[in-house]
């Protein structure tokens, strides 16, 4: 299967709250998933696709820097609105991900729940990541890889397999470190050469 077959539209702005809200966070809490990720107090973690921040907050309280990164100004609104109420300090970027405006060698983990699958420029976009972690940085990508999807496939992110993005991974240049599963999903790690 190649990555094309698994084209996802971008999940509707308008169906943010559906993605970061008290119900959610109460039967998926977010930390259950960020305890897994061995995110130390100095790093810098970047959280790609952060949409209305639902991993941005969780993230930010472990990390010495989260920095939200996502290509919608209004689900940046929304994550900077939910960061302020919770009372953490995020930095927030607009970008699609084929130009970061961050440092060479400046960000310990990149981070992306459901949102590899909307990547139109995987090979353009790893390379960035690749450009802003510091030397044996990990990507982290959160993908659905087992289950079924909801109202017949209509509704939540699709089902992927994990091998094409581990392929996708080392193509770029990383790694493949591990696979942990989560649920119905994987969070699958890569990690930049030393």
């Amino acid at each position: 299967m190649n990555s094309q077959s698994h084209a996802h539209r971008r999940f509707p702005e308008n169906l943010a709250f559906t993605l970061n809200n008290r119900i959610r966070r109460f039967l998926q809490p977010p930390y259950q998933l960020v305890s897994k990720l061995n995110i130390s107090p100095g790093d810098v973690v970047v959280d790609f696709g952060c949409g209305p921040g639902f991993f941005t907050v969780p993230l930010a309280r472990i990390a010495a820097k989260t920095i939200a990164v996502d290509v919608s100004p209004r689900m940046l609104e929304r994550a900077a609105s939910y960061a302020k109420r919770s009372g953490v300090a995020v930095q927030f970027l607009t970008s699609s991900g084929t130009e970061i405006k961050l440092e060479d060698h400046s960000v310990d983990m990149v981070f992306l729940n459901h949102v590899f699958h909307e990547i139109e420029e995987k090979p353009i976009v790893l390379g960035e990541f690749l450009r802003i972690m510091r030397s044996s940085g990990r990507l982290v990508i959160v993908e659905r890889t087992r289950g079924s999807r909801l109202f017949g496939g209509r509704l939540g992110p699709p089902i992927i397999d994990q091998t094409e993005v581990t392929q996708e991974m080392k193509r770029a240049g990383f790694a493949f470190a591990k696979t942990i599963p989560h649920g119905n999903d994987s969070i699958i790690i890569g990690q930049k050469p030393s």
